[in-house]
């Protein structure tokens, strides 16, 4: 079996019927859930292991008597200097605040992360997450000296190539209080059951990240959108080389 299937092969799609209770639950969660998604064609155990990595590493940080020293090398300080910047740099992705942070970034590895690992190959996958959280980090770090923790400039990557490579796909979210959403089980399920193109989810997404950045910027908020919006720049700009056969 090959490893990945090629950008300009066919997409094959497939679509759900109606929702699924476990998709129920986290559509009440306020995660997106997708229903219409392309065929994985090959296992995703890239995509798999890497978010064992960031489970475990998270955990060691933790639990680990050591835990404070793990924090020193992996927490990304703009103003730090010497091998604890390149540290921080590259290890930041691994740790996380607490169980909803790295619950959070977990759910959308998977979700996306399997289908780009389909058709980009493993080694590529990896290398667009840590690019990805790379770019962000150094975009973060133009602008502010606080720390930076966390996997979502990788995930912001993977989520912006997979929108540009499957704008067919279709999933359904809220962004509102879990009341709201319970009243779209009730009143509008025939719309959940189809759901929207995923190209609409990432404008309003990012949407709001505009508004988290505002947050960022002006009001002392302790979560980076400057992270998540250059880690989705670094994804589309790989989406780009490789579309047009720029990458080796």
């Amino acid at each position: 079996m090959r490893e990945r299937r090629g950008k300009h092969e066919p997409i094959e799609y497939r679509q759900q019927d109606r929702l699924k209770f476990p998709q129920i639950l986290l559509f009440l969660v306020g995660v997106p859930v997708k229903l219409r998604q392309s065929v994985i064609h090959v296992t995703p155990w890239l995509t798999w292991s890497l978010a064992l990595a960031i489970v475990l590493i998270s955990g060691l940080v933790w639990f680990s008597p050591a835990g404070d020293e793990l924090v020193s090398w992996l927490v990304f300080q703009p103003e730090q200097t010497g091998l604890r910047w390149w540290s921080g740099l590259l290890g930041h992705p691994f740790v996380h605040g607490d169980l909803l942070h790295l619950a959070g970034n977990i759910y959308f590895l998977l979700l996306f992360g399997r289908n780009i690992e389909c058709c980009f190959g493993r080694r590529r996958l990896l290398g667009l997450f840590v690019i990805a959280a790379v770019v962000g980090a150094l975009l973060h770090a133009m602008v502010t000296g606080i720390g930076l923790i966390g996997a979502s400039g990788g995930v912001f990557g993977v989520l912006v190539f997979y929108v540009c490579r499957y704008p067919q796909a279709r999933v359904i979210w809220l962004p509102f209080g879990w009341l709201a959403r319970s009243a779209m089980l009730v009143w509008a399920r025939n719309f959940l059951n189809k759901g929207f193109p995923v190209t609409i989810y990432l404008v309003v997404y990012g949407g709001f990240q505009l508004l988290v950045l505002y947050e960022q910027l002006f009001m002392d908020g302790r979560v980076s959108a400057l992270a998540h919006l250059g880690g989705g720049l670094a994804g589309g700009l790989i989406w780009l080389a490789w579309r047009y056969d720029w990458l080796p």
